[in-house]
């Protein structure tokens, strides 16, 4: 645990230990799971508590059953979640493991849908959250696991609101694409948002989390936080490690020697290949026995040489998917050694049980290769155990590409571990490497494991946890103060110099169905006017707008300056003519743009396309509210996809999405501005959208940047609309005339 003072509770569906029914009475098996794995020896250093299930619900409330379950509270901070049966049934192999699992490894084939099994995710996750508020003491870390719990942090955030709660998800979180076809895809992650950090194991992860936020929730996202409520979440990447001493720890024990004599004994001469997963569909052994027989076909001079023993602990027994699997892999198992054995060789070694940690040191002591190649993962840690226990640095790590830890372990061979030839010619290389070569890549991801283990993830993730919870509500800069009418007309007053940057639609007028209605008011071309006659001022109208319209609307105000769509085009205050910020820019690329927002056009009712000469806007202002709202989500992220490598952008406004040049932004034109008109020792800039954010941004630390609406900002001060700008215009205005 962190250095911190505060006591850790951890939340999972599974304790460390479960409990199981007996001929006589109960016995408690240890978990092997990764979880247990990573967090055994956190709690064991820091203290603190860890609630979740204890399995066999069955007999709840059977005194033996309790009496243990009494002791595992006192001896070793265990705190049992009861789940009736029939619930249980329906959460843990239900809904977590049919719908869940499947869908969030990208097996979607492999998912089902129950009304019962999502009935029965929201009362146990309800009890896991009874059980938590019952054993919280203030100041107490909430730290919430994986994916049975994803509607815990809010259930939390609800009973506890000034908790700390942090979600970490140790399976992989989906494209959006895929993610999306759950039906209740809205409540997960708005579950998942009322921690006040949330961790996956890869930037990938995150990245296809952040994307549906966009698409489902329409939640706007940048890198490492989103906003929601008025809390900021955190969001982050920290891939899990392991204990290494509680492998290593085994290699000099008396029962793990004699197993490694034992190995070695009965595979000399023979390189030893090692798998060991769960038997799970995600897993790849199939594809692994596939591959291993297409390379003892396509090389036959490895026969009787090579030997992979394949470790496939049960898991899910009661799941017909995972039935149909074993039966898939005895078979396999069964054609390869039937088709290749001699009477003093088999080709594979089949192990269908769970086995001893010092089983499983020996095993990854002995063996010349660790075949890790599941179909997706979100980290792998037996490919982390292997690198930890690996005798002499002598062995070689063959890791998918489809596993979150081939994103950290870069000197395995990463491989596709759907492509049997390549998979194949892979453990030809690896027999086949140098000495040095071996040792060079095994000393660096041994270096790697040992400091990135799991007390240094622990104690990262717990201080990001804390600094999260302690600024949850502490984002001043994203939260404008209100204006102060009179300090900005006392420090206008107080200036020799202005410089104004107005933004039109949204700030200086309100927003109409279709932009040609939004012509200026008399009153406001009357005090635009006032302002730019004034020798000391300059007065930039800096709108998106095409410049024909500011042409037509603004063309005889004299001195002012105008800069149309966000800048691209430049009028000077003495001059007619338009000038382009980036002179030879080319449009080859709305032809290839335009057929995509017509489509969105044509699922639209109400929306259209606005042409400008440097960009392409949609604008669906007089669709259905939500609908338009969602179709821009999907409009925005697939444009971010078929944009990627171009320098154009695909931004969200109000009602509209436009493409655009990244290089275009009103930023640029105000340091051109700048430029040309001089210092300023007063600085006003008045915008509504995010395409003003780049204006604030790009002016001094010290000018009054003003954001005309609700919400976030990089601006300084606040007003509500565009009906408070009018009269400080005018008062501005009126201090002009009197100077």
């Amino acid at each position: 645990m962190s250095a911190s003072n505060h006591r850790l509770i951890v939340i999972s569906n599974r304790l460390p230990v479960r409990l199981r029914a007996a001929p006589r009475g109960w016995r408690a098996e240890k978990s092997s799971g990764g979880l247990a794995t990573a967090m055994n020896p956190i709690l064991r250093r820091g203290g603190g508590e860890w609630i979740g299930w204890p399995g066999e619900s069955a007999k709840i409330g059977d005194p033996a059953r309790q009496q243990i379950i009494d002791q595992w509270k006192s001896a070793d901070g265990l705190v049992s979640v009861e789940i009736p049966p029939e619930t249980a049934d329906h959460f843990y192999e239900g809904y977590s493991n049919q719908t869940l699992w499947p869908l969030f490894h990208h097996f979607p084939s492999q998912l089902t849908f129950d009304p019962k099994g999502w009935a029965a995710y929201v009362a146990a996750n309800k009890l896991f959250r009874d059980a938590a508020v019952s054993q919280y003491r203030e100041g107490d870390l909430l730290w919430v696991h994986d994916y049975q719990l994803m509607l815990l942090p809010k259930l939390l955030r609800e009973s506890l609101p000034d908790a700390a709660v942090g979600f970490f998800l140790h399976i992989p979180f989906p494209s959006s694409e895929v993610f999306r076809v759950l039906p209740e895809r809205e409540e997960l992650l708005e579950g998942v948002l009322g921690a006040d950090l949330v961790a996956f194991q890869t930037y990938t992860h995150l990245q296809h989390f952040r994307s549906s936020l966009r698409r489902v929730l329409g939640f706007e996202s940048r890198l490492n936080e989103v906003e929601i409520g008025g809390r900021t979440v955190k969001l982050d990447a920290l891939p899990i490690g392991i204990a290494p001493q509680a492998f290593t720890a085994f290699l000099g024990k008396t029962e793990t020697q004699r197993h490694i004599e034992s190995l070695r004994q009965r595979y000399q001469g023979r390189k030893l290949l090692l798998a060991v997963d769960r038997m799970d569909y995600t897993k790849g052994i199939p594809e692994r026995l596939r591959a291993y027989r297409r390379l003892l076909e396509r090389a036959p001079d490895l026969r009787a040489k090579v030997v992979l023993l394949q470790v496939a602990v049960p898991s899910r027994e009661g799941i017909s998917s995972y039935a149909t699997l074993r039966r898939q892999v005895n078979e396999l198992v069964g054609e390869i050694n039937g088709q290749f054995a001699t009477p003093d060789w088999t080709p594979v070694v089949y192990i269908r049980r769970g086995i001893s940690r010092a089983e499983l040191v020996a095993l990854y002591a002995v063996a010349d290769v660790a075949w890790v190649t599941p179909l997706r993962d979100g980290m792998n840690l037996v490919a982390k155990e292997y690198v930890a226990c690996t005798k002499d640095r002598d062995g070689v790590l063959i890791l998918s590409e489809f596993a979150g830890a081939a994103e950290e372990m870069g000197e395995a061979l990463i491989v596709n571990p759907y492509d049997e030839n390549r998979a194949g010619a892979a453990i030809q290389t690896a027999l086949a490497l140098p000495e040095a070569e071996r040792h060079r890549r095994m000393a660096a991801l041994e270096e790697g494991v040992v400091r990135n283990n799991v007390f240094a993830w622990s104690e990262q993730f717990l201080a990001m946890l804390e600094s999260a919870a302690a600024n949850r509500g502490d984002a001043p800069s994203d939260r404008p103060a209100a204006l102060d009418v009179a300090r900005l007309l006392a420090a206008y007053q107080s200036a020799s110099r202005h410089l104004l940057f107005l933004d039109y639609d949204g700030s200086l007028v309100g927003f109409h169905n279709r932009p040609e209605d939004a012509s200026p008011p008399p009153e406001l071309l009357a005090v635009l006017k006032s302002l730019a006659a004034c020798p000391n001022n300059s007065v930039m109208l800096l709108s998106g707008r095409k410049r024909t319209d500011l042409d037509r609307w603004f063309g005889d105000v004299r001195g002012l300056w105008m800069g149309a769509e966000h800048g691209a085009l430049l009028r000077r205050a003495d001059s007619p003519d338009w000038e382009p910020l980036r002179p030879g820019y080319s449009r080859d690329w709305v032809d290839r743009v335009r057929p995509v927002l017509q489509h969105f056009v044509d699922r639209t009712r109400g929306s259209f396309i606005e042409e400008k000469e440097y960009s392409l806007v949609w604008h669906y202002r007089m669709s259905e509210s939500k609908f338009g709202d969602w179709l821009a989500q999907e409009l925005v992220a697939m444009l971010e996809d078929m944009l990627a490598e171009t320098e154009l952008r695909a931004i969200r406004g109000r009602k509209i999405v436009e493409v655009r040049p990244g290089w275009l932004h009103k930023g640029s034109v105000a340091r051109r501005m700048v430029e040309l008109c001089g210092p300023a020792d007063f600085q006003l800039a008045l915008g509504d959208d995010r395409t003003d954010e780049d204006l604030f941004a790009a002016l001094d630390a010290s000018a009054w940047t003003v954001h005309v609406g609700a919400g976030r900002s990089r601006a300084r001060f606040a007003v509500p609309g565009p009906a408070e700008v009018l009269p400080i215009l005018e008062r501005l205005s009126d201090l002009s005339r009197a100077s």
